[in-house]
């Protein structure tokens, strides 16, 4: 008889318990963030259209409210520049998707199209400061036009940037997506970062997300997390916050679909 009635108040006390559970997986507490004015740019990775990164961003704007979709910036195949939707510099942390119809070209390609683009947003848009989001291969178009330009008062002054399974052992670039050997990798390694550390600006924080899928690759399926951490050294000047998430929803293209990832870079870049 107890034990019958222990059933009838621990069953419906369970259920209950079951389905506040679930409202609050299905809906995360919602990250709190401030109003910086100050826009972040998104590259896409190797073979990136307008769609990669945009679900991040719609997600900034409608589900956290943390941010305002602002714009989209076209590069051309011949490197012209179109615009889609409006920016305005009063808006909530705007931000800026920049899609590259020659999707497949080099990273010093990419770049210098990079420079034509900021030209144009300082010009256009008065933008003096920004952050930088890059997924994959567009880290590398990031680093390449810091490295360039981020000392030049011609262009934006960069504020923060997130790298997210973006490979920065520099063999990674030769080949455009494919991954090369090379001989004196350490030694690569250590005059690629001293390189670096000289030309990119000094105490900006920087964000690094790597992909592990724990199916003993110890990558996101395409790159090695140790070439993602890579950037601790590489930006021993900088401010370098790093995290690993793991699992076999950790691959490579959807990283920039995930919750996890979208809690560590909005506090990041929009926090108090």
């Amino acid at each position: 008889m107890i034990k019958r009635i222990l059933l009838a108040y621990l069953v419906p006390i369970l259920c209950v318990g079951g389905a506040i559970f679930s409202l609050i997986a299905l809906n995360p507490t919602r990250p709190e963030a401030v109003n910086t004015k100050i826009p972040t740019i998104f590259i896409h990775g190797y073979h990136g259209t307008d769609r990669s990164l945009h679900g991040m961003i719609r997600r900034f704007d409608q589900k956290y409210h943390v941010a305002t979709d602002s714009m989209i910036v076209h590069v051309s195949k011949i490197g012209e520049i179109s615009t889609e939707g409006e920016y305005n510099p009063n808006a909530k942390n705007p931000l800026i998707n920049v899609v590259f119809d020659n999707n497949r070209a080099t990273i010093t390609q990419q770049a210098m199209w990079m420079k034509k683009v900021m030209s144009y947003l300082q010009k256009h848009e008065d933008i003096t400061k920004f952050n930088a989001v890059a997924h994959s291969m567009g880290g590398g178009v990031w680093e390449a036009y810091l490295a360039s330009y981020s000392k030049d008062p011609a262009y934006p002054s960069i504020n923060k940037i997130v790298f997210l399974a973006v490979p920065l052992y520099p063999e990674e670039y030769i080949n455009g997506d494919e991954q090369v050997d090379i001989r004196n990798e350490q030694e690569v390694h250590a005059n690629f970062a001293e390189r670096m550390a000289k030309v990119l600006p000094k105490n900006i924080p920087v964000l690094i997300i790597a992909g592990d899928l724990n199916d003993g690759t110890k990558s996101d399926g395409e790159v090695k997390v140790d070439s993602v951490l890579y950037g601790k050294k590489l930006f021993q000047s900088q401010k370098v916050e790093t995290h690993v998430i793991k699992g076999p929803e950790a691959s490579h293209s959807n990283m920039h679909e995930l919750p996890a990832v979208d809690h560590y870079i909005i506090p990041f870049l929009f926090g108090k």
